[in-house]
């Protein structure tokens, strides 16, 4: 059986002494992190968690978050993360959906908590951690009077996390993974990024989500993580490389693009970085040119889902023959790892060969076991043995992966379909454009029309609709082309740090009435 709690113990063995954790002025050895975590499974358990109950934690990066997550492994209880800048009512709905036990609190969240403990009926315990609180029980407090149980016997599918979505797509769902698919994830994650004991690994993820077990590669190999000493900063994570030698990253391409930035009249201060990954959204060719001009390290990106892991790597070698004359694979998302089979569909399930557009359909070890409480979205996603994943991409002949677009934000205009993400890798290059996002806005003749939604570089005025329908001529076609630009001073991110292309597609619908062809629209209307 695959089980992380065995990794755990094997680790702390091997590497007792060895820095697992640092989070500012604190660290943790392995040795540390595996006592803490058997006396945190006993307090959870004196409390009244049993096997399969769901415990959750509230708060900013710290290590309390991994020892949490340690504990639920050895005593068969269900981690949930929940996301300290959420509202209190979506606290609350994550709550109740999967009826919380015990909730972590760090104590700077304890007034969230509180509000949407307000709007639960449950009979819910709290622990602080932190600076702790009076009036309530205090984690160290909770170790301290706690012996730790015997082992217990555990099955490597039973569920471990659930891992609720950001909800860019409406109300946080919850995706249920196992302690299998955990451990698969880990394994996976040193393999196909080649590190080793010797590594130093950071990754500005947020410890809610799925991807926070990247920060548990350490597992594999005792190598040391640092963690984000409560939110990111860009010079906070400059000074982070440099006291501790850094040697691996994992950013999203908007941190990605500041760094640069930054650093960009000094990038011997990231010297120690010789591998800086990405994902979660793609990079634009014109920033990974940026990233490789400016820093002697590699890139690699990563792509995958909450709901299946991480499938498919552009790895260091890709992106410098995206540099020496192969520029179209710096637009892919590389290829499928040795765990995963990826198969592209059309409406009707037939598979497509390569060159043709579809679906991503994915299929592997560490795919979900369920969308908490939601039956038929699961039957829906898990149809026919595989991953259903509202991902539009297609294959090359060399086995290379392009990811089109989701399924959500494709735009068809005049009967034609056009991939948003396929827009804003060509307009992204002209130097006016910080960042950018393509959406459509209802047009009367065309259905839809292509608007861009840009921030402008510093020092750069905002781009017209001419200028970047002149910049993108060559690249695009006439009805790929923005018909309208839109400025704003910073594009909105989801609490992932993604753009947040729902809440720009629906403030774009909000000007509807501002758009050049509106005119014409009520001229229909009144027509009819």
């Amino acid at each position: 059986m695959l089980l992380p709690k065995i990794m755990l113990e094997r680790v702390s063995r091997n590497y007792p002494g060895k820095k697992a954790y640092r989070c500012g002025a604190v660290s943790r050895t392995w040795a540390e992190m595996n006592q803490r975590a058997d006396r945190l499974a006993a307090g959870l358990m004196s409390l009244g968690a049993r096997r399969g109950d769901c415990v959750a934690i509230l708060g900013q990066e710290s290590l309390e978050i991994y020892e949490h997550y340690f504990a639920c492994m050895k005593a068969g209880l269900v981690r949930v993360g929940i996301n300290w800048r959420y509202a209190p009512a979506e606290i609350a709905h994550i709550l109740k959906d999967c009826a919380v036990k015990v909730v972590l609190v760090e104590q700077q969240c304890i007034s969230q908590l509180s509000a949407a403990l307000a709007l639960v009926d449950l009979p819910i315990e709290v622990v602080v951690y932190g600076r702790g609180d009076a009036h309530v029980m205090g984690y160290e407090h909770l170790l301290a009077r706690s012996t730790p149980i015997a082992s217990i016997e555990l099955h490597d599918s039973e569920p471990l996390v659930i891992s609720y979505t950001s909800g860019s797509t409406g109300v946080p769902k919850g995706v249920v993974h196992s302690h299998r698919s955990v451990a698969l994830i880990i394994m996976q994650g040193a393999i196909s990024r080649g590190l080793t004991t010797d590594d130093v690994w950071y990754a500005a993820t947020a410890s809610s989500w799925m991807a926070c077990v990247l920060n548990m590669i350490g597992l594999t190999n005792g190598m040391t993580s640092i963690i984000t000493d409560g939110a990111f900063e860009i010079d906070a994570f400059i000074e982070e490389t440099q006291r501790h030698q850094i040697t691996t990253a994992l950013l999203v391409p908007t941190i990605i693009g500041r760094l640069v930035d930054r650093c960009g009249a000094t990038p011997e201060v990231l010297s120690s970085l010789r591998l800086l990954m990405y994902g979660s959204s793609p990079a634009s060719v014109g920033l990974i040119e940026r990233v490789l001009g400016t820093f002697r390290c590699r890139l690699m990106q990563t792509y995958g889902m909450t709901e299946g892991g991480w499938v498919s790597h552009l790895t260091p070698a890709d992106h410098e023959l995206g540099l020496k004359g192969r520029s179209e694979l710096l637009r892919s998302a590389g290829r499928v790892g040795g765990m995963y089979q990826i198969s592209i569909r059309d409406e009707e399930g037939t598979e497509l060969p390569s060159g043709q557009a579809g679906e991503v359909w994915l299929r592997g070890e560490t795919t979900m076991l369920r969308y908490h409480n939601r039956p038929s979205e699961t039957e829906e996603a898990l149809a026919d043995g595989w991953l259903h994943t509202n991902d539009i991409g297609r294959f090359d002949e060399e086995g290379y992966l392009y990811l089109l677009d989701r399924k959500k934000f494709l735009i068809i205009t005049g009967a034609v379909n056009v991939f948003p993400a396929s827009v804003e890798a060509v307009l992204s290059r002209h130097p006016a454009v910080r960042e950018i996002s393509v959406v459509g806005a209802p047009h009367p003749d065309w259905g839809e029309a292509v608007v861009a939604v840009v921030s402008q570089r510093p020092g750069h005025p905002a781009p017209t609709t001419a200028e970047l329908g002149a910049f993108a001529a060559a690249q695009l076609s006439r009805m790929e082309l923005p018909k309208h630009v839109m400025t704003m001073e910073e594009l909105p991110k989801t609490v992932t740090g993604k753009i947040d292309k729902r809440a720009i597609k629906d403030w774009v619908d909000s000007q509807r009435e501002k758009l050049p062809w509106a005119h014409a629209a009520r001229h229909a209307e009144a027509a009819e």
